[in-house]
C-alpha cells in the first residue's frame, strides 16, 4: 500500500482550520441559539421553541424572561410575535409575579377562588380554593379544637325508644347515564337529591337533614341510628324537596331515611382537665359489628345528659374483676380511652381514641376521668 504523507504546509493549514472551528463548537456546546429571533407561527409554544433553539424544552423560562415586554403570559403566545433568543437590551421587564388570564377571561374570574356560600351551618359551606402553600399554612395554624363537627354528625346514637320524625331520601334527581346501573347506586358529595318529608311536616330552604340507616339496637335504649351523610335543602319541585349532599359519612343510597340535624356546638378551644367527680357507668354495646375494636370505633355507654355528661368528656373503659375457670381472676385494668362526641338523655356515644385491649364486651365499666372547662 502506498504510504501517505502530509507536508508541513498542509499540516499548518489543518491546524488553522481546526482553530477557526473551535469557537463555533464551544458556542454550540454552551447552548447558544444559532439565530437572534423567532417569529411565532400557529402551533408554537415556548416549550417547543426551547427544544428547537436551546436543545432542552425545560429552558423555556429563559426565552420567556427575554421577552416579557412581548409575552404577558408564558402560556399564551400568538402568531406574528417576534421573540428574542439572545440577551435583551438594558431595561427589559422583570418576570411578572402572577400569570395573567387568557384573552376573553373575565377579570373577576382570573384569580379563580370560589366564594363561600352563606349557610347557617358553616362547617358544610363550600370553602374557598387556596394555593397549596396557603392551604398548608391554614392547616398548621389551626387552633386546638377538642370537639369537631364531622365527628359529632357521623357518630350515630340510640333512639332511646323515642319516635323520631323520619323522612325519606328518594335518590338523585338525575337518572343514571348507564342503564344497567342499579338505582341503588351510591350518592356522592354535591349530588342533587330528592327528599320526602314525613307526613304533616315541611322543610325550608337551608334546613340540614341527617341521612341515616336504622339498625337493631339494645334493650331499653331503642334502635341504632347511624348517619351516612348530610343533605341541605335547596328548594322544592312537584311533590318532593330538593337538596344538595354536603357531607358523606358512609354509603348513601335512595330509600334511606332523614331526620333534622341537630346544631353542632363547638364548645371551648381548651384541653380537657382532670374530672373532680367519679361518674361511672357501663358499656351498652358497640356501633360497629366487629369483635375487636380499634381507634375511631364507637361504643355506647349508659350515662348521658341526665347524669351530667357533656360533649368532650373523656372516659376510660376498664375491665371488671371476675373469676375465670382454670385461670387467674381478671383485675381492674385499663382497656381503652374515648371522648364523648354525642350525648342523649340516658346514653352517650364514645369515640375510642386509645385501645389497650381490643376485646371490649358489653358490661365493661366506664369512668369519667376528664372534662372540658365549663
Amino acid at each position: 500500500m502506498p504510504r501517505t504523507t502530509i507536508s508541513r504546509s498542509n499540516l499548518y493549514s489543518a491546524i488553522l482550520a481546526l482553530a477557526a472551528l473551535t469557537p463555533i463548537a464551544a458556542s454550540a456546546q454552551e447552548g447558544q441559539p444559532s439565530t437572534k429571533s423567532h417569529t411565532v407561527v400557529r402551533g408554537d409554544t415556548l416549550w417547543d421553541l426551547a427544544r428547537r433553539y436551546l436543545s432542552d424544552p425545560f429552558l423555556w423560562p429563559q426565552i420567556y424572561r427575554l421577552n416579557t415586554d412581548v409575552v404577558e403570559d408564558p402560556h399564551w403566545i400568538y402568531p406574528g410575535e417576534v421573540l428574542r433568543l439572545v440577551e435583551p437590551p438594558e431595561g427589559a421587564q422583570a418576570v411578572p409575579a402572577q400569570d395573567t388570564p387568557p384573552p376573553g377571561t373575565p377579570a373577576d374570574s382570573a384569580a379563580g377562588p370560589e366564594e363561600e356560600l352563606e349557610y347557617p351551618m358553616p362547617e358544610f359551606a363550600r370553602r374557598r380554593r387556596t394555593e397549596s402553600l396557603e392551604g398548608l399554612r391554614v392547616y398548621l395554624d389551626q387552633p386546638y379544637q377538642p370537639l369537631r363537627a364531622g365527628e359529632f354528625y357521623s357518630a350515630g346514637f340510640l333512639s332511646e325508644e323515642r319516635p323520631l320524625p323520619y323522612g325519606i331520601m328518594l335518590g338523585t334527581v338525575t337518572p343514571q347515564q348507564i342503564r344497567n346501573l342499579s338505582e341503588r347506586a351510591a350518592v356522592t358529595l354535591f349530588s342533587h337529591v330528592a327528599v320526602r318529608a314525613p307526613s304533616g311536616a315541611t322543610y325550608a330552604v337551608g334546613d340540614s337533614l341527617l341521612v341515616v340507616v336504622r339498625e337493631l339496637g339494645f334493650p331499653g335504649f331503642g334502635e341504632m341510628v347511624i348517619p351516612t351523610g348530610m343533605v341541605r335543602i335547596t328548594g322544592r319541585a312537584e311533590n318532593q324537596y330538593l337538596g344538595e349532599v354536603v357531607a358523606v359519612y358512609g354509603s348513601m343510597r335512595n330509600g334511606q331515611q332523614t331526620i333534622p340535624a341537630e346544631r353542632f356546638q363547638p364548645g371551648p378551644k381548651a384541653r380537657a382537665v382532670p374530672a373532680s367527680d367519679s361518674l361511672s357507668g357501663t358499656v351498652i354495646g358497640a356501633r360497629e359489628l366487629r369483635e375487636l375494636k380499634h381507634p375511631q370505633n364507637h361504643v355506647f355507654i349508659n350515662v348521658g345528659r341526665a347524669q351530667g355528661v357533656t360533649p368532650g368528656d373523656v372516659f376510660e373503659v376498664r375491665r371488671l374483676p371476675a373469676p375465670r375457670v382454670g385461670a387467674p381472676d381478671t383485675i381492674d385494668e385499663l382497656m381503652a380511652s374515648g371522648q364523648v362526641v354525642r350525648v342523649g338523655q340516658r346514653h352517650a356515644t364514645l369515640l375510642l381514641i386509645d385501645i389497650v385491649s381490643p376485646d371490649i364486651p358489653p358490661g365493661m365499666k366506664v369512668v369519667r376521668v376528664a372534662r372540658l372547662p365549663q
